[in-house]
């Protein structure tokens, strides 16, 4: 049948997007088509034995549906089965149940929220609802619904018509969910219950199957070392030298100034938050689930919905997003033709690189330290074909000098940049920064320790520079600041120069013009740096080219509900998501979203530097102790409002 105008216009626009198309998108093609009830007509079909459905499109990627609700007309509860849901509605008012599977497995409705003509919801591949015709006029309801992929394997709940059978459990225990279980997760979580002094449940969610790693410490290869010695690394901010002592009762003869596998760090994080959950005080407890969080709902009444791909839905007070690196984005992208069974997208997924044999070369998109990491795993058995190393700049990390320098204090230096006339500009202040190293090494001493040195007043520096001169850094010094800010371990870099000093690695500055797969080899077309092609051919591309921004739907559906909602919002250079001085969000509006805290990479719009320990485990401290005063202070007016109903009861009954 002929569709109208806009019908059609809206179905094209859903075609062009991505093979997986995320949430935000869908919403907002879904949201600003121009569409009326008449533009469904030829769809609205009511049905007296139950709600309709009629197909308007179905492709590989998605589906698009007009749903037609009588009064009284509703859905059960159900979950989406591995696809995104956007409802948009065109005529009358829809009711949004938002729903929680009990112990015994019925759903029980937590709240619901009223939706009119043009209210747009969308609904992550996780959680369960309902949508009812809520009109009290007798007006017929109908929706537009957009799902992607189409529906497959869906789940309908039994809505709870008696009392639970199965207990819940107590309901007045403050519960606080951590969203990502790697370093700012597990930290904060450590935190909480080493300080908690009242009953308190601490849910950590974590996707992959350990706890404290992230991708950071995920490796299982012992030439993956720490980029920082070993005491500067303890967990926590209050004893320096804790690492140190763990490490030691572990292999007696290690040093303070070592630089160890970032595996056994990644145990460490594991054995503190396991201690203090085994120290906790009575009533303060650690669940830990190994299952994603897709989706964040915010409750009228306060608190949230945490929706899970896999398991039931949870309500928590209090939510936590630590959710850290994310896989790189394609670098590439359409200029690559032909089969891609020879990309290797992402450098940290399980066993990635095990595929790559000595005698293949191997292209590195990225020189950075992640490519370092991706040489030495590929260098660990001995190569007879090159790898090459292709960024923009061509720079590689430098290392750590050996023995180790000490910072120097920069704070007459700083101070003077601060009260520059004019303002803090990102030139002027490199150039005082290559001036102080100089001077440094003119003495005999070491650039590094003007690096060093500047890692307590970098945060100040950062929210100093305007937003244009921030633009400036990132677009013009950042690859010279990160090479000398995030160095390598000495042994590596020893590795690293040996290796190309022996023709088996070799940087080219320059980019991927084009990329062809033909059997077992890809051609590729490089656009030098400085101007002219280069043709070469290599056996592999690996993708080292830095995580993607996580502020982005697609690289994470919980902060694509979040944004959806409003409750977040990026900052103006797509780094992060901006947060207060607490680490509360900023809504889209301005205001601070109530009972969610932020810690971790998520943060550097505020901090610029928030990837390293030292300052991630300020961070978790201060967020811990934010949760800690919070969750007192609403202890404390729980306990007043119940003494003034108390004091209200009279103390005697009056006799008849």
């Amino acid at each position: 049948m002929p569709l109208s105008p806009e019908l059609d216009k809206l179905i094209d626009e859903l075609d062009r997007l991505a093979a997986r198309p995320n949430l935000l998108d869908i919403a907002r093609l879904v949201g600003a088509a121009p569409l009326t009830v008449e533009d469904v007509a030829p769809f609205i079909r009511a049905n007296p034995r139950g709600y309709n459905r009629a197909y308007v499109a179905r492709r590989e990627t998605y589906e698009l549906l007009v749903m037609t609700w009588l009064p009284g007309q509703g859905s059960a509860p159900h979950d989406h089965g591995g696809s995104a849901g956007v409802v948009r509605v065109l005529q009358g008012a829809a009711t949004e149940g938002n729903c929680a599977i009990a112990p015994d497995g019925f759903a029980e409705t937590q709240y619901e929220e009223a939706h009119g003509p043009g209210a747009v919801i969308a609904f992550h591949d996780a959680g369960v609802h309902t949508i009812r015709n809520g009109a009290s006029d007798g007006a017929i309801l109908v929706t537009l619904h957009v799902y992607a992929p189409p529906l497959k394997g869906f789940h309908n709940f039994v809505a709870r018509a008696s009392a639970p059978a199965i207990a819940s459990g107590p309901s007045r225990v403050p519960t606080v969910a951590i969203v990502g279980g790697g370093f700012s997760g597990a930290m904060v979580a450590a935190h909480l219950l080493r300080a908690a002094d009242r009953p308190l449940r601490i849910v950590l969610f974590e996707r992959r199957g350990a706890l404290g790693e992230g991708v950071a410490y995920s490796t299982r290869e012992s030439e993956h070392l720490l980029n920082v010695p070993t005491k500067n690394m303890s967990v926590w901010p209050d004893r320096p030298t804790d690492l140190v002592e763990w490490i030691r009762r572990r292999k007696p003869d290690s040093r303070p100034d070592d630089f160890i596998p970032r595996q056994t760090y990644g145990d460490y994080i594991r054995d503190t938050l396991l201690k203090a959950a085994s120290e906790a005080k009575d009533g303060v407890h650690l669940d830990l689930a190994f299952d994603e969080v897709r989706r964040l709902v915010r409750a009228p009444h306060g608190g949230w919905l945490v929706h899970l791909e896999n398991g039931a839905s949870l309500a928590a007070g209090k939510v936590v997003l630590a959710t850290g690196h994310c896989a790189p984005s394609d670098p590439i992208g359409a200029a690559w033709t032909g089969p891609r069974h020879r990309f290797i997208a992402d450098p940290w997924r399980p066993f990635a690189l095990n595929a790559v044999l000595p005698d293949e070369p191997v292209t590195i998109l990225g020189s950075g330290l992640t490519a370092v990491d991706a040489v030495l795993s590929l260098s660990a058995r001995e190569r007879t074909a090159p790898i090459t190393l292709l960024s923009l700049k061509g720079l590689a990390p430098l290392g750590h000098a050996a023995p180790l320098s000490t910072p120097q204090d920069l704070s007459p230096l700083v101070e003077r940049l601060m009260n520059a006339p004019g303002g803090l500009r990102a030139y002027p202040l490199c150039r005082a920064l290559r001036g102080a190293a100089k001077e440094a090494m003119a003495r005999g001493g070491d650039w590094r320790s003007v690096v060093d040195g500047l890692r307590p007043h970098t945060a100040a520096l950062w929210r100093a520079l305007p937003l244009s001169e921030r633009r400036r850094f990132l677009s013009r010094l950042r690859p010279f600041w990160e090479i000398h800010r995030h160095r390598t371990a000495p042994e590596v870099h020893a590795r690293l120069n040996r290796l190309i000093a022996e023709g088996q690695v070799k940087i080219i500055a320059g980019r991927v013009q084009q990329a062809q797969t033909e059997g077992e080899t890809v051609h590729l077309t490089i656009r030098r740096r400085l101007g002219g092609a280069l043709e070469m051919t290599t056996a592999w591309v690996v993708n080292c080219t830095g995580p993607t921004p996580a502020n982005r739907p697609e690289a994470n559906p919980v902060i694509g509900s979040l944004l959806f909602q409003g409750h977040v919002r990026p900052d103006a250079l797509n780094l992060g998501l901006e947060t207060s001085a607490t680490g509360a969000p900023i809504r889209a509006d301005g205001a601070e979203t109530p009972d969610l805290l932020i810690v971790g990479t998520l943060r550097k719009p505020a901090f610029w530097e928030c990837i390293a320990v030292p300052e991630l485990r300020q961070h978790a401290a201060r967020v811990a102790q934010t949760l800690i005063e919070e969750l007192t202070q609403e202890s404390e007016d729980l306990a007043q409002e119940y003494d003034a109903v108390v004091r209200a009861i009279p103390r005697s009954i009056p006799a008849e």
